[in-house]
């Protein structure tokens, strides 16, 4: 079995294939159960998929280590058959989804797309000067705030912040790319959009999970 083969029990993300690479995504969380040439079957992702999106097309994805490195990669599928009943090896069943193979095993990355609006009781903060910014999106590879103290930030300008994510704290360096200026009451007011330059596996693997944790949260309540 090659390193890029999806195997029995592999975790999965699953994202419309029509979704990849735009802000609103949804990222669903599932398992392979079975996988033969043509089709495979899955868990029931969360949140879960009902009969309606059958037909629809997926990006099934996962990760691989390769050479001291995480990579990911991703098979086009459609979601053919939703099953009510799937037997499992332990003499269970479970809701599972059938999915028709589109294409071949191939690298794929959606993680500098990913954006989300995070709602104010998130546990995540990003801090400049000791003072909370108001965010108003972040993925994994930046962020959109809005800070009413008139820093003169400048497209280039190198900034540093504190990321907060539950009680770990995070330095975090940033390269400003856009500003955007308010007039009249709100003269005050700056719209910043800024890159992270972060390297740091630890980093990225736990503001990736909040982020996905938020999206969840929202998908689950009709809120993204």
């Amino acid at each position: 079995m090659k390193k890029t083969d999806l195997k029995a029990g592999m975790p999965l993300d699953v994202i419309f294939e029509n979704e990849l690479n735009t802000p609103n995504a949804h990222y669903m969380k599932a398992a392979v159960y079975d996988i033969d040439d043509q089709f495979v079957v899955i868990s029931q992702t969360s949140p879960a998929l009902t009969g309606r999106f059958l037909n629809r097309r997926l990006l099934i994805t996962f990760l691989v280590r390769s050479d001291n490195r995480i990579l990911r990669f991703g098979i086009p599928a459609l979601f053919t058959e939703l099953i009510a009943a799937y037997p499992m090896s332990s003499g269970k069943t479970a809701e599972a989804l059938r999915l028709q193979k589109q294409g071949q095993v191939e690298p794929t990355d959606f993680r500098m797309y990913f954006r989300v609006k995070p709602p104010s009781s998130a546990d995540l903060g990003l801090f400049l000067e000791e003072k909370k910014v108001q965010l108003l999106d972040i993925s994994i590879g930046g962020a959109k705030f809005s800070y009413s103290e008139r820093q003169f930030f400048r497209p280039g300008q190198n900034v540093s912040f504190k990321l907060v994510l539950r009680e770990a704290i995070f330095n975090v360096d940033a390269v400003v790319r856009k500003v955007q200026e308010t007039s009249g009451a709100s003269r005050n007011l700056e719209y910043v959009s800024v890159e992270f330059r972060h390297r740091d596996r630890k980093i990225e693997t736990a503001l990736g999970g909040a982020i996905m944790d938020i999206e969840r949260s929202l998908l689950s309540r009709g809120a993204a």
